[in-house]
Order: structure tokens, then C-alpha cells, then sequence
């Protein structure tokens, strides 16, 4: 079983919410999906365009409510 974490950031200049890489990848330099059968971090690109366990289904539907949120925000709802 895997467990996935991401970071995202608010960023007040463009006023948008969105997944934060940069702090993704300092905060979890072994990757950011922990493994609990192997109790180790895992990278969720393995390359060649394949990902790692559920990582791309679950990255496109956190985009996707972070676009609704900032939709939000642009209509001020």
C-alpha cells in the first residue's frame, strides 16, 4: 500500500493555488510516496513516461481541484 504526499503553495502574486515541486522535492528527497510494505520512499515517475503505483491518476485529480479552487478565487465564489 502507498501512501502519496504532495505540497502545495498559494502564491499571493498571481493568486493561484498550485502543486509545489520545488518544496516537494526538498521536503521528501527520496521521493514522495511512502510504501508502507517496504517502509521506504518512493520517486512517483519511474521514466520512460510510467509512474509509480496510482501517482499519475492521483497528481491529474489534485490539478483538477486546484484549477476548481483558483476558478474560485477568479470569480470570487
Amino acid at each position: 500500500m502507498r501512501q502519496y504526499h504532495f505540497a502545495i503553495m498559494f502564491d499571493e502574486e498571481t493568486n493561484r493555488w498550485d502543486i509545489d515541486i520545488d518544496t516537494e522535492e526538498s521536503a521528501f528527497p527520496n521521493g514522495t510516496i511512502y510504501n508502507t510494505e517496504t517502509k521506504e520512499w518512493e520517486y512517483g515517475y519511474a521514466g520512460e513516461g510510467k509512474f509509480v503505483g496510482r501517482e499519475d491518476e492521483i497528481t491529474q485529480e489534485l490539478s483538477k481541484l486546484l484549477d476548481k479552487c483558483n476558478l474560485l478565487l477568479k470569480t470570487g465564489e
